[in-house]
């Protein structure tokens, strides 16, 4: 059906449950979430600005460097843990309750966490009660984000065709890069407009319920997708196939590569966001102060966004594992030239310096951030797709929280000189390990690798060391289906081909 915007009223059901649709929706939400995990970065300049004695406040109730650095780690961690347990939990519970309803909810608490963290209050308790407020509001925003990781997925991926899914899941992932976009201008124009810092960082907070209030409506038409509608019928029927700890054990080793990797590479990525204030300061723009914050924030996101363009252009061409494997190399060569060469591009050539630290953000998305993201969306079947896209993502919320209490152990408080050289050859070793677990734990896969067999969802895209099988096998192997071995080993002989 035509999806024009003239129609898009009237049309909403059918328009949303088209491809397009479907890719719509789900990367608005990841739009908001992208939004709403960069902006506190930069709301927390602001408040330093407004409640730390240190940056000049006139408030005599001020909090000391110390205090102030322990609320706004616990503002990090809340985000990242509410994260944690909603990509656990909505990835779970999507799987069995269905899609359609968990995305509403998601959606519901970004909506509900984005205003209550812009309407904390004092209390009579100071600054301090303040931040204890938008440390418990975080941390119930980044349960609702946390859910829209396996959630944008899995809808993507189950409304598109497999010779598109690819493209079509790096267009929604891409939308992250957008929300880091819209973040940085917004606080940008905020600051040259001359908001009163009060006011800024709440109108920031508020703004990431905007975009989820405009989609929950169209998430509301939503129906659940053929796929999932196919596995509950097959689950009410009782279908040992689609059982989804059986699936679990079919794919643990995919599992461990996709986890695995998504862990190191947040570690790396998150807290390199750590420390990127510090290596941009070296290049002077703007008239100092919050201005200048804004404008290095700005001039970082416009470096990292092509990246993910690249990705949507180059996925399909190059192949998911290549895309991963050139994007940890590439990772690995600039972060060594960070490292080796950064006190003398430093001093001599700032400029130069910061497009080669651009281009470990450029090649971080346009390699392992958009291939966490799509592969495990891709190679896991519909009746396990949610629960471990979020294993997954949660294992890489895991290394984000591990980066970001590590880092500054590295880097120093404040970072030195040394101190960011470290974090450099520290980054470069992670994206080695995450270089080999690729090799061996991500499949190589094409989009007709992913035509399902009778039966099944998603075709099974083996590692190098496993045959190719289908989801019957792996139920008669079981014991629980077939009732014959000579059936089981017929099957199996029809289906095994090579696996590369």
């Amino acid at each position: 059906p035509s999806c024009s915007f003239s129609a898009a009223r009237r049309m909403a059901p059918s328009c949303v449950d088209s491809e397009w649709g479907r890719v719509a929706v789900a990367g608005s939400g990841f739009l908001a979430d992208g939004y709403d995990l960069y902006i506190i970065g930069q709301v927390e300049r602001v408040l330093a600005v407004e409640f730390e004695c240190s940056k000049g406040t006139l408030r005599t109730d001020c909090l000391t460097t110390d205090e102030f650095k322990a609320y706004t780690s616990a503002l990090s961690s809340a985000a990242l843990f509410g994260a944690v347990v909603g990509q656990l939990l909505f990835g779970t519970l999507a799987d069995r309750l269905g899609r359609r309803f968990i995305f509403i909810t998601t959606a519901c608490l970004i909506i509900f966490g984005s205003f209550a963290s812009a309407c904390v209050m004092e209390s009579g308790g100071g600054p301090g009660m303040l931040l204890t407020q938008l440390v418990i509001a975080r941390g119930l925003l980044g349960f609702g984000i946390g859910g829209e990781y396996p959630l944008s997925a899995t809808i993507c991926a189950e409304g598109t065709a497999p010779r598109r899914r690819g493209t079509l899941m790096s267009v929604v992932f891409a939308n992250q890069g957008l929300g880091y976009l819209l973040s940085a201008v917004l606080m940008l124009a905020l600051s040259y407009a001359e908001v009163p810092n009060a006011y800024m960082w709440r109108i920031a907070l508020a703004f990431g319920g905007i975009v989820p209030m405009i989609s929950l409506y169209f998430r509301m038409q939503m129906h659940e997708s053929e796929d999932y509608t196919k596995i509950a019928a097959a689950r009410k029927a009782g279908d040992k196939g689609v059982n989804i700890m059986l699936t679990v054990r079919r794919y643990a080793w995919h599992l461990v590569g996709t986890a695995g990797n998504w862990f190191l590479f947040d570690i790396v990525f998150y807290a390199n966001s750590l420390f990127n204030a510090e290596v941009t300061s070296i290049i002077q723009v703007g008239p100092g102060g919050l201005k200048s914050d804004m404008l290095r924030t700005l001039i970082i996101v416009l470096i990292m966004l092509p990246g993910y363009f690249v990705g949507v252009a180059l996925i399909n061409k190059l192949g998911r594992k290549n895309v991963q494997i050139q994007g940890y190399a590439n990772m690995i060569l600039w972060f060594s030239i960070c490292g080796f060469f950064f006190p003398y591009m430093k001093a001599n050539a700032p400029a130069l310096f910061l497009i080669v630290y651009g281009l470990t953000f450029f090649f971080s998305n346009f390699g392992a951030n958009l291939t966490t993201y799509v592969i495990p969306g891709e190679i896991y079947p519909t009746q396990a797709k949610a629960t471990l896209h979020g294993m997954s993502a949660a294992c890489g919320k895991m290394g984000a929280f591990l980066g970001s209490i590590a880092m500054p152990y590295v880097t120093g408080h404040p970072a030195t000189t040394k101190g960011l050289q470290n974090a450099f050859f520290v980054c470069a070793g992670l994206a080695a390990a995450g270089l080999v677990l690729t090799i061996f734990l991500t499949p190589r896969y094409g989009p007709n690798d992913l035509i399902p067999e009778k039966d099944e969802t998603v075709g099974f895209a083996p590692l190098f060391f496993q045959r190719k099988t289908t989801q019957k096998y792996w139920a008669d192997k079981d014991g629980e289906v077939s009732s014959s071995d000579d059936e089981s080993e017929a099957a199996e002989d029809s289906e095994v081909r090579g696996s590369d």
